[in-house]
């Protein structure tokens, strides 16, 4: 049985990081919040047991440190939790923490009453396990989420089965808004004996609510709750075990069918709803939950290999033609704005630079013109025998991401740029054979810091694309340098500003062309039957099915 969370001791901001850094990251929700949003508002008591069936896209990915979703969630904990409004990090796992002044060092204080799903213990080992692994796993290239977080990582110390202290030799600000994600879940030790797929298919041990009773992939997941769970975390709404007694969640490629299950009653909860579904499912008494997401918002990443990709006024010009005011009022609503920088305005370190993003078909002409690009009889440019063509990669199901690039296709051509676009499963070959030009995609991060230097450091984007940030960036501007001091800058307002600085370079020289800001539909948009309460979603816009219960 569960009992109703009525008080929370006294909260704390994130770390050492204060008021103004909670302030500075303050999140937003695209479609009110996930209690309000889900009826987990309405008038009644919590009840216990019940079941649901879920209808969601394709999950071939349940370890939550390979890939983020709503599943690995429920499976593990974490040592920490977040409330997603205000960032104050809040007890789970871990009972108290703390760092230094400088940030290079982290102590945690365990619970001693937590096991995992395989019957073992958490201790100060079991700790130390996850965070080594956590090295292994960038060095073995299956870090992607927490690629950067440890580059500076020196031990984590086991003073007793219930203390540890986690260190770095520089400064590591992200550290600590990225403990509370699913990147960083706490699994039992003997995990990581297993080989990544093993993992990804669900072959692991966590401390979640639920526990994984099935899975049969391309086909169903089945999640049956703890009867034991008695460690949730401080920003959950109740204590003990869920009230959910089985969670089942079947794959369905089709959002309308989807969509079409739920009105239908057939279902409880749907996955990743379209614009239109959605409107009809609110106006019919269905709850909606989605959350801005937290990182990158969907942009064209670019492949530096290619020599028209790495060319600065051709970027230019193809961000020019974006008309992303159109893409919100005709396609993606407001519930998915025109973005305004490489991060969401709900990431910390985020800075405003619609400056540099505007819809200019005339300056995109200018530039081309300047450049040598002549228009050719079929209306396409080209250049010493070269036809200007950008090839775009979509991974993405969501129908209001094909209406936009088909949009941004149209209006290119009108200024001579052809666009192919080629839509293809996530992991595609046309990509990484390299044989994109861009990729239509988005990045789930906790911290803005490193959402930005994961991926535009010389380091690693050599490693991505074969280029330097000198080679597609205005002389002098130093994108790499700034990143890598702003990653181990322990000042917030320092650390601010030069994340700001990094912000401007990236959209200005369009190394990042940013679309619109989205919510997180792979893991945390669904739409749910009015009976089903206590929805919500966390700090990097996942689902969380531990609060959920169904009314009679």
């Amino acid at each position: 049985m569960s009992t109703i969370r009525t008080a929370h001791p006294p909260r704390r901001l994130l770390g050492t990081l204060g008021a103004a850094a909670a302030a500075a990251i303050l999140l937003t929700s695209c479609a009110g919040s996930g209690a309000d949003a889900s009826g987990a508002g309405a008038s009644g008591d919590r009840v216990d047991g019940g079941e649901i069936t879920a209808y969601s896209a394709n999950i071939s990915y349940l370890d939550p440190r390979q890939n983020h979703g709503f599943v690995g969630r429920a499976l593990a904990d974490s040592l920490l939790d977040i409330d997603p409004d205000t960032f104050e990090l809040k007890p789970w796992l871990a009972t108290d923490w703390s760092a230094n002044d400088d940030q290079t060092e982290f102590s945690f204080t365990l619970r001693d009453d937590v096991t995992f799903s395989d019957g073992s213990k958490l201790t100060g080992d079991v700790v130390k396990a996850n965070f080594d692994a956590a090295v292994t796993q960038i060095e073995d290239g299956n870090g992607w989420y927490i690629r950067g977080l440890f580059d500076n990582y020196i031990e984590t110390e086991v003073v007793s089965d219930t203390e540890v202290i986690v260190k770095f030799s520089q400064p590591n600000p992200a550290f600590l808004p990225t403990i509370p994600t699913s990147f960083l879940a706490i699994l039992s030790a003997d995990s990581f004996d297993l080989s990544y797929e093993e993992r990804q298919a669900g072959d692991f041990a966590g401390s979640g609510p639920f526990e994984l009773d099935s899975y049969t992939p391309n086909e169903q997941i089945t999640l049956v709750r703890r009867d034991d769970y008695d460690w949730a975390s401080d920003a959950s709404e109740h204590t003990g075990a869920a009230s959910l007694e089985k969670v089942t969640i079947n794959f369905v490629d089709e959002q309308s069918v989807r969509e079409n299950a739920l009105l239908a009653g057939e279902i409880q909860l749907a996955q990743n709803p379209t614009v239109e579904g959605s409107k009809q499912l609110t106006d019919q008494g269905f709850g909606l939950i989605s959350r801005a997401q937290s990182g990158n918002p969907y942009s064209l990443v670019a492949n530096f290999a290619r020599p028209l990709t790495k060319d600065l006024d051709l970027r230019r010009a193809l961000s020019k033609v974006i008309d992303r005011d159109t893409i919100q009022q005709s396609i993606t609503t407001d519930a998915e704005p025109a973005s305004t920088s490489v991060l969401t305005p709900s990431t910390f370190g985020y800075a405003d630079q619609s400056e540099y993003i505007s819809y200019d078909p005339e300056g995109a002409e200018e530039i081309l013109d300047g450049a040598g690009w002549v228009v050719g009889d079929d209306g396409i440019r080209e250049k010493d025998g070269q036809r200007l063509t950008f090839t775009i990669v979509n991974w993405w199901e969501p129908k209001a991401i094909t209406d936009a690039l088909q949009l941004i296709k149209e209006d290119a051509a009108k200024v001579g740029i052809e666009i192919e676009l080629v839509n293809e499963a996530p992991g595609g070959s046309t990509w990484t054979d390299g044989e994109g030009d861009f990729l239509y995609n988005n990045a789930t991060r906790a911290d803005g810091g490193i959402a930005l230097y994961s991926q535009y450091t010389d380091e690693y984007l050599q490693a991505n694309s074969g280029a330097t940030t000198a080679e597609v960036t205005e002389p002098g501007s130093d994108l790499s340098g700034i990143l890598e001091r702003s990653f181990v800058e322990p000042d917030v307002d320092a650390r601010q500003d030069l994340l700001a600085q990094a912000q401007e370079i990236l959209v200005r020289d369009a190394v990042r062309i940013p679309v619109f800001d989205n919510v997180n539909s792979e893991s945390g948009y669904f739409a749910s039957d009015a009976k089903l309460h206590g929805l919500r979603e966390n700090s990097i816009s996942e689902l969380v099915l531990y609060d959920a219960w169904l009314s009679h």
